[in-house]
């Protein structure tokens, strides 16, 4: 199979970013399925949904109901493309797994089934950036992802891409939980989660989302300045 026919099915979605990484033994090490299984996926496929700039501009120090419907929204269509990719995979011979957009099994360390982010810096879609979220030129910290693991492989992984956030510190400025450091391995997790905890009982935001760092991140218009 190739990756153009992967595309190809996604625009049929409205799917316009992905991106295909191999499953390596060190990254097999982070996913949390049966190992019998695991052992089949050559490929992981991550697609992306940009969410609406406008939707972080209007937000006023934290979450609030537009950005939630617009976030479920989201979330919706990249588990539903991922669930039919996974059946086109199959239909064509490759046993594959969806695995879903934001599905949480450790709410204490708030982990999923794997991390759609790395899987996406492997596939060349961005970087991790300062605020711990994935981060790409064109769309900043906006991409909701999800991830299909699939036994089918491809002769071109792209190129990781290097951290750009450069001088920017944007984020760090703006987090109100002061989660965010200069080096993203020192992001404070569990301030993040708790501060979140706050703004959404506060505001009677039945999701744990915050967008702040997600509205003032703008790489696009900084990386000459780096």
């Amino acid at each position: 199979m190739q990756y153009n026919d992967i595309a190809e099915f996604l625009a049929g979605y409205g799917i316009f970013v992905s991106g295909a990484a191999a499953v390596t033994n060190r990254l097999r090490n982070g996913i949390a399925l049966s190992s019998d299984v695991l052992s089949l996926m050559k490929s992981a496929l991550v697609i992306g949904v940009p969410l609406a700039r406008g939707i972080f501009e209007n937000l006023d120090g934290g979450p609030d109901a537009l950005y939630l419907h617009h976030y479920r929204q989201a979330n919706f269509l990249l588990d539903r493309a991922a669930f039919c990719l996974a059946g086109f995979l199959e239909e064509n011979g490759y046993r594959s797994i969806p695995i879903p957009a934001s599905q949480i099994i450790d709410w204490e360390n708030q982990r999923g089934h794997l991390s759609h982010k790395l899987f996406a810096v492997y596939a060349g879609l961005g970087w991790i950036g300062r605020n711990n979220l994935l981060v790409c030129s064109k769309y900043g910290s906006r991409l909701r992802l999800a991830t299909v693991l699939t036994e089918a492989e491809f002769p071109v992984y792209p190129k990781m891409q290097e951290f750009s956030c450069g001088k920017c510190r944007a984020c760090i400025d703006a987090c109100p939980a002061r989660a965010i450091a200069d080096e993203p391995e020192n992001f404070n997790h569990k301030g993040c989660y708790s501060k979140i905890r706050e703004m959404t009982k506060e505001r009677r935001i039945p999701q744990y989302i915050c967008g702040i760092c997600i509205k003032v991140c703008h790489p696009d218009g900084r990386t000459k300045e780096t």
